[in-house]
């Protein structure tokens, strides 16, 4: 305790710039809300690492889209701070990582430079390579339409819908921001896939093949956080995403209803 002080009275000593140090760290809980953190588990770690700057009187409330900090600097001045949020990429890997730059903030209480340093190496972090996202995804789709009764032709088509799936994410997912129009537009293209892979003979059931292109586009871990939220006391938090994750479920089941009823007959 004696040397968080001391490190305290250091940098009030050099005119420690406080605006600054809280955006940093609201720039580390956006980056947790953005790749799946619970609501109560940023809010907490924000709180922690504004006292451990030497802040009072703390008061943090977050959305799924908004941040909201408020807090009395050592210096004595109130400073507000409000960020929009407008990502969303679960990425637990990240999570697990931003957890331990959370962590070590509150011991370390590095200056604002530091701190950057330590978050972008975080987010520069080598992403997991692409060709298991397609091994995934094939595999998935593949093993739930056998699971639901499908040939091996079936399970076979279901995992070239799969790397269908895949480029089209690689291709649109980044350029289309509305989860709701992105999913649809997946969904189509997924149905119209699996027409045209039963029709030239590599799959049997259209039905089997549309489980399979479900199964990677159903939201469960937002369904899942949605819940989990809800269950931690964030009704609020948890409501938005359960609102959110159902209009995306309406989505994806419009687009291969619309493959159905327009294309079934053609294909």
């Amino acid at each position: 305790m004696e040397t968080m002080m001391t490190k305290l009275q250091e940098k009030e000593s050099n005119g420690y710039d406080y605006d600054r140090i809280l955006q940093g760290i609201l720039d580390v809980g956006e980056e947790m809300v953005v790749a799946g953190a619970e609501v109560s588990r940023v809010e907490d770690s924000i709180y922690r690492m504004c006292r451990s700057y030497g802040a009072d009187r703390i008061n943090v409330f977050i959305i799924t889209s908004n941040i909201q900090v408020t807090m009395e600097a050592p210096d004595g001045r109130i400073l507000t701070h409000i960020r929009r949020v407008v990502r969303n990429d679960v990425n637990f890997d990240r999570l697990d990582y931003l957890n331990d730059l959370s962590r070590y903030i509150c011991t370390a209480v590095p200056d604002v430079d530091h701190l950057q340093k330590k978050l972008d190496e975080v987010l520069n972090r080598p992403r997991q390579p692409l060709i298991l996202r397609f091994l995934g995804c094939m595999f998935a789709a593949g093993g739930f339409s056998v699971f639901f009764g499908g040939t091996w032709l079936d399970g076979l088509a279901s995992c070239i819908m799969g790397i269908v799936v895949v480029v089209f994410e690689i291709f649109l997912a980044r350029r289309e921001k509305n989860q709701i129009v992105y999913n649809f537009v997946a969904s189509v293209v997924s149905g119209i896939t699996a027409h045209l892979l039963v029709g030239i003979g590599i799959g049997d059931n259209v039905d089997m093949l549309m489980i399979g292109g479900i199964m990677l586009l159903i939201p469960g871990i937002a369904m899942t956080n949605a819940i989990r939220d809800m269950l931690m006391g964030d009704i609020a938090t948890g409501l938005l995403r359960l609102c959110n994750t159902l209009l995306i479920a309406a989505a994806i089941a419009c687009g291969f209803a619309f493959t159905i009823l327009f294309l079934g007959g053609v294909l």
